[in-house]
């Protein structure tokens, strides 16, 4: 009989110290396991009662996501669910009942203030919602939401008929170029602006196919018909929008280094002419695609200097001393009170 009962603790212990077992590799940005030189980020996973508790963490190893799953292909959310910025900051605060959102949402700026506080009730936004300036001075309250009255004064920018009509005009370039008999393929990243009237204006070409291809891509999107702009508050504003294209078919898969540095680029001749906004825009996607770049970090910390955004620019800047601190002179080290 006591040989029985060892026997039973040992298993019990075996089996619990097995499900607490931590698991650590490397996943992609759709959080596909993948080589080192590949990953996005670092994961560990462990079974918690039943619950899989993930943890991501930038390739600098500063936590980026914390969240809670109720299976191990890590498809449906449950309880609580952070995201945070690459100096430490949280970015993403939202609660989670078997997948849908069930509670508060908060979303912050760089420097820590309270962007956005909403609430969720089984996915349908529901109770006191406010909008905050990047000071933390309240913008916008509404004391009781519904779908209806949130549609009427926060949309984002669309082309007229939806996807499926820019889908359409989109393969239109696809017959142009057949028809002038021009070699084209291969993907091309666009970006412009939908001004508060729904004009595209600003059309950059971030990823660049051939002189021709260029040209041709730039005027049809200069041709596209009014869009539907975007609504803030309940006022029309002038937004950013990102448009791949592929022409024909896709030449190459091209990595998310070769995106990055792109973006970088087409920011770097922003941030020369003094368009400061747009600079933004640009260096925080090619971040997205490579978060280990400092020197992304430093020209967006510049960029928000010139806006006149200390508190951003010291938030940059601050990620910039954790990657390559040789990057920063003394004098932004001891404006910002870095070590």
């Amino acid at each position: 009989m006591k040989r029985l009962l060892i026997l039973l603790a040992f298993m019990i212990f075996t089996n619990f110290g097995y499900s607490q077992k931590i698991r650590t590799f490397y996943v992609t940005s759709n959080g596909i396991k993948c080589s080192k030189n590949l990953a996005k980020f670092k994961r560990t996973i462990k079974n918690q009662n039943d619950i899989w508790v993930v943890r991501d963490f930038y390739l600098n190893d500063s936590i980026r996501m914390i969240g809670h799953f109720l299976d191990k292909k890590l498809t449906k959310k449950t309880d609580t669910l952070k995201k945070y910025y690459p100096n430490g900051k949280l970015s993403l605060l939202s609660v989670y009942k078997n997948n849908i959102l069930n509670g508060n949402l908060k979303s912050f700026y760089i420097n820590g203030n309270i962007s956005k506080s909403t609430h969720y009730n089984m996915n349908v936004p529901t109770g006191e919602w406010i909008w905050y300036h990047e000071d933390g001075s309240i913008e916008n309250k509404i004391d009781d939401i519904k779908p209806n009255i949130l549609s009427k004064k926060y949309s984002p920018a669309e082309y007229p008929g939806g996807k499926e009509k820019l889908k359409q005009y989109l393969n239109q370039l696809n017959i142009n170029l057949k028809k002038s008999n021009k070699s084209h393929h291969g993907r091309i990243i666009t970006t412009f602006q939908i001004n508060e009237e729904g004009n595209v204006t600003e059309v950059d070409i971030i990823l660049h196919g051939t002189k021709e291809m260029d040209l041709a891509v730039i005027k049809h999107l200069y041709n596209m018909p009014k869009w539907r702009a975007q609504k803030k508050n309940g006022e029309y504003v002038t937004s950013n929008y990102v448009l791949p294209i592929i022409l024909n078919h896709e030449d190459k898969k091209v990595d998310n280094k070769e995106i990055a540095e792109a973006y970088f680029n087409s920011g770097g001749l922003d941030y020369k002419k003094g368009k400061y906004e747009k600079a933004v825009f640009k260096f925080i996607k090619a971040i997205y695609y490579n978060h280990m770049q400092a020197k992304y970090y430093f020209f967006l910390g510049h960029s928000y200097y010139n806006l006149k955004k200390l508190d951003f620019a010291c938030a940059n800047w601050s990620i910039v001393n954790s990657l390559d601190s040789a990057l920063l002179k003394r004098e932004i080290k001891d404006l910002c009170d870095l070590k």
